[in-house]
């Protein structure tokens, strides 16, 4: 590939703090919150504007993870400030759960309501200091260190100096460009994207009593064209609004999208607006409820369920999972099936027993490379086995959670131990295991 070599270039310090967090999806947000909590100063970058990544850029309206299978029900398996979160909307009437999917359960939830949440969650902490629009671009490494991250602005590059760093871009951004490892899966392996799209005007009470059970069988019967043989219409608590999850988005040759690729990257927005479009008018022209509905929008992009994973001091393993692995570092824990968007229109579930959950380790958020930074999200040193389950929203934030909690505790005392971690997230009101 042709190459031209760009001029060196000062950026001003727009912020000097504790903690940088890069990525305000669910795991940033949790990192963010925590570690401000802890008493650090924190600068908060997300490239869109407006925060949540997945919860909000991509529209999923499902949040799975958050809960557990027990003998009289489910119980809440992520706590702490997921826990928060998910309390405040439903307490607002904005989200309701548990509600039975397969073995498990998932929380359904307004998309804008998370987004004004979130506003309000990290404005409310004075510590945090949010740049939206705030795309990073490079990282500057001093020795084993970061020393700071250099943002793409509408003025030219800017730079954010902190003494730890969580890297919660989902792509392991920070990770990559400070030259540490990572893997991409394979073809086969990678998860695919998809595209949700947003259904109004439908007449919800028969959508809900006639529609949406009959969908898989409606698929399966008249939708050999679509992407997927299965999905969901999941109601958002307005009237007659329903969104759909009913995509998958590959490359014209069928593999999964790389989206740190330019092209694929365009490349499956356009195709996920026409695969939405396409799913939109199967269900408005054969699902019961839906005959007077419209497309009102699609999701701002697409949901992305895997890119880069970092390569870490421990990899989860789909053993771990399916085999409800303990670890004496553990910072968090899940139960979510494996769920493999992987082969075909198929998705695949392999479900834990009921009752039994895994724990997440300690050493799987710390990468190899810089010793001040910390993964969280979906990019956590994993394998692909493990990702199907530890990379949905709830985990995420509880993982995030914990990485923001020792990047401040670290700041504060460079001989702090993962002990000191777990006993910090404990008086939180996390799980741990």
């Amino acid at each position: 590939m042709a190459a031209i070599s760009l001029p060196a270039r000062r950026a001003d310090i727009v912020a000097e703090v504790d903690v940088c967090v890069a990525g305000a999806g669910p795991a940033g947000l949790g990192a963010a919150l925590a570690a401000a909590r802890q008493g650090a100063t924190v600068c908060l970058l997300e490239r869109h504007g407006f925060m949540g990544g997945n919860f909000t850029a991509a529209s999923v309206g499902t949040v799975c993870g958050l809960y557990v299978k027990e003998d009289s029900g489910f119980e809440y398996v992520v706590r702490g400030i997921a826990e928060e979160m998910v309390e405040a909307l439903t307490s607002n009437g904005q989200a309701m759960g548990p509600v039975p999917f397969q073995e498990s359960a998932v929380l359904l939830y307004l998309p804008w309501a998370a987004k004004r949440l979130f506003d309000h969650a990290v404005s409310s902490e004075e510590r945090i200091t949010l740049f939206l629009h705030a795309l990073v671009s490079e990282v500057i490494v001093e020795g084993d260190r970061i020393e700071a991250v250099v943002v793409a602005s509408k003025r030219g590059p800017v730079a954010v100096r902190a003494a730890s760093f969580v890297d919660a871009t989902g792509d392991a951004d920070l990770v990559a460009f400070s030259g540490g490892e990572w893997v991409m899966g394979e073809a086969g392996r990678r998860q695919h994207a998809s595209m949700q799209f947003v259904l109004q005007h439908a007449a919800g009470d028969v959508a809900m009593a006639r529609g949406i059970p009959a969908l898989s069988g409606l698929i399966a019967e008249r939708g050999g064209s679509l992407t997927r043989d299965g999905g969901a219409l999941i109601p958002t608590f307005r009237p007659g609004e329903f969104i759909g999850a009913m995509t998958r988005v590959t490359n014209p040759d069928g593999s999964p999208l790389d989206i740190t690729d330019l092209t694929q990257a365009t490349w499956g927005e356009l195709r996920g607006r026409e695969l939405a479009e396409e799913a939109a008018r199967f269900v408005i022209d054969n699902v019961p409820g839906f005959e007077g509905a419209f497309l009102a929008d699609t999701a701002p992009n697409l949901g992305i369920r895997e890119s880069r994973r970092v390569v870490g001091k421990y990899v989860l393993t789909g053993d771990d999972v399916r085999g409800a692995a303990r670890f004496d570092d553990s910072i968090g824990a899940g139960a979510w099936p494996l769920e493999y968007h992987v082969v075909g229109r198929s998705t695949q579930y392999v479900h834990l027993p009921p009752g039994e959950y895994y724990q997440v380790p300690f050493r799987s958020i710390v990468p190899e490379g810089p010793v001040n930074l910390l993964v969280a999200g979906r990019c956590l040193s994993a394998d692909p086995d493990a990702l199907a389950s530890i990379r949905v929203m709830a985990p995420s934030m509880a993982i995030g959670q914990a990485a923001g909690t020792w990047a401040a505790m670290s700041t504060r005392d460079p001989g702090v131990t993962p002990a000191d971690l777990q006993q910090s997230l404990r008086d939180q009101g996390a799980f741990l295991g």
